[in-house]
């Protein structure tokens, strides 16, 4: 293992990832390589959600982004520090557009291309280790960088559960490949409408993450075994 995953591993990542991001994110900032940071969401956040305790699962989740975040920072330092560029994409810096659920350069994107996971059918990344309860991050660099491989092909089998799950089906059953685009796999005009409504009453929409079959098996994984 090369010395930056080492690092952000031994900082507190749970995955990281290698992509060609080349001219991706050129009008942001223009260095083409990124790094993708996976940090897995606790058991416990999934249980406020069981429970619709929103306020316990936010802060919970906001908690996990915070450190996320400094594990980027820390990340962005130490490849300064080696001689190169590098830019922590912190959500704050990434300049999220919640009405359209959009990013400068989304994190999925990143992650795709560097093999961490891919899109599910709900539009959400999902991982073999985490499914779906997972924080994001980023780093863009021009650090030479020996790249993963990309996943450029939906790993789900036949699973609906996300779509099933779904309050207002605004997810298709069209299985996802870097070749559509995210019109072509969800109603993201529904989905957003109704998550930000669900935001100002204090509440979310999280059942997709939730229900999502890999998402279930972490958790079953977690869980200790019963006396």
């Amino acid at each position: 293992m090369d010395e930056v995953k080492e690092y952000l591993l031994e900082y507190g990542a749970s995955k990281v990832g290698y992509a060609d991001v080349e001219g991706l994110a050129s009008e942001f900032v223009d260095l083409p390589n990124g790094i993708s940071l996976v940090l897995k969401l606790p058991k416990e956040s999934m249980e406020y959600l069981k429970k619709d305790d929103f306020k316990s699962y936010w802060k919970c989740f906001h908690k996990k982004v915070a450190e996320l975040k400094e594990i980027a920072l820390k990340g962005e330092e130490y490849i300064k520090n080696c001689g190169y560029n590098a830019f922590a994409l912190t959500m704050e810096r990434n300049e999220c557009d919640m009405e359209k659920l959009l990013s400068i350069l989304p994190y999925k994107t990143i992650a795709t291309k560097s093999g961490i996971g891919w899109i599910g059918r709900s539009a959400l990344l999902v991982t073999k280790e985490y499914g779906s309860a997972i924080a994001l991050c980023g780093i863009l660099t021009d650090m030479p960088l020996e790249f993963d491989t990309p996943i450029t092909d939906s790993e789900c089998d036949e699973c609906e559960n996300c779509q099933n799950a779904c309050p207002v089906g605004a997810i298709n059953p069209q299985k996802w490949n870097d070749r559509l685009n995210r019109e072509d796999i969800i109603d993201i005009e529904t989905c957003s409408e109704y998550i930000i409504g669900q935001v100002k009453a204090g509440l979310g929409c999280t059942k997709c993450m939730l229900e999502c079959k890999l998402t279930q098996e972490y958790l079953k994984r977690e869980t200790p075994p019963q006396d």
